[in-house]
């Protein structure tokens, strides 16, 4: 009876640990990043582009990550967006293929716990003439 204690209360323990992966937004994410550019009215212009990448976000809100098919990488900042389970990104995206990815970018990570996995759109803050550029991204940890 021990024995099967110990191993119910291991058990439990892990859940927990895996459970707590999504009660905050630090950490290392991975998923399939969205790339476009948006027209005033909001639609998109041109077809969408989607390719695999990565984020990471330390303790200290730093960030860094990339989408290596699109060439991108990102380096910037995060704070507590409403809880600590969500965050407001600043990035600086550089090295595109696509030109016209590069630059500064402002937007929100949202988590949810519940289902395992955050969402993120950023916006770019500077507009081109043919609109603004977009990334998006469902991830998990």
């Amino acid at each position: 009876m021990r024995y099967f204690l110990a191993a119910v209360a291991a058990a439990s323990l892990a859940g927990a640990a895996q459970a707590q992966d999504y009660t905050r937004y630090q950490g290392a994410w991975n998923g399939s990043f969205l790339l476009y550019f948006a027209q005033q009215d909001g639609g998109a212009l041109g077809p969408p582009m989607v390719y695999p990448g990565t984020l990471q976000i330390e303790q200290d809100g730093t960030v860094h990550g990339s989408v290596p098919d699109a060439a991108c990488l990102m380096a910037g900042t995060s704070a507590d967006y409403v809880s600590p389970v969500n965050a407001t990104i600043d990035l600086d995206v550089s090295g595109c293929h696509d030109v016209r990815f590069n630059g500064r970018y402002s937007g929100k990570l949202l988590n949810n716990p519940a289902l395992k996995y955050a969402s993120i759109r950023l916006s770019s803050t500077h507009s081109l003439e043919t609109g603004t550029a977009q990334i998006s991204a469902i991830i998990r940890h």
